[in-house]
C-alpha cells in the first residue's frame, strides 16, 4: 500500500508540475528616466539606492536635533530678601548675620534656651 501511495504522489506532482507557469524575473533592467537615471547611474543596485535614502534621512534627522531650538531665554533673577532685625528674631545659623547676633550675650543666651 506504500508503494501504491508513493506513486499517486509521484503521478499526481508530475501533474501539477506541469500546469504551473514558472516566471523568471530575467527580463532586461529597466530604463531609468530623470532622478533616477542619475542616482542608478551611480548606484546601480537596490541596495545602494536603499542605503542612500535611509542615509539621507539619518543625516536630516541628526541636523535637526542638533539645530538649536530657538533663542536661549536667560534666567530671571530674584531679589534677596531684606535681612531680619536682630533685636526681635533670630537669624539662621547659615546667614552671615549669626555671627553678630550670637556677639550679644542676650541674643547667645536667647538661642540657647530656644535650642533646649
Amino acid at each position: 500500500t506504500m508503494n501504491a501511495l508513493r506513486s499517486t504522489v509521484r503521478l499526481t506532482s508530475r501533474h501539477l508540475n506541469q500546469k504551473v507557469q514558472k516566471r523568471h524575473a530575467s527580463g532586461a533592467a529597466p530604463q531609468w528616466t530623470g532622478i533616477d537615471k542619475v542616482i542608478r547611474d551611480r548606484f546601480p543596485e537596490d541596495w545602494q539606492v536603499s542605503g542612500l535614502v535611509l542615509g539621507g534621512y539619518a543625516t536630516l534627522i541628526t541636523i535637526a536635533l542638533l539645530k538649536p531650538s530657538g533663542a536661549v531665554e536667560e534666567p530671571v533673577v530674584v531679589a534677596a530678601k531684606p535681612a531680619a532685625d536682630t533685636t526681635g528674631a533670630m537669624p539662621s545659623i547659615d546667614d552671615a548675620e549669626f555671627a553678630e547676633f550670637i556677639e550679644d550675650e542676650a541674643n547667645l543666651n536667647k538661642w540657647i534656651d530656644s535650642a533646649e
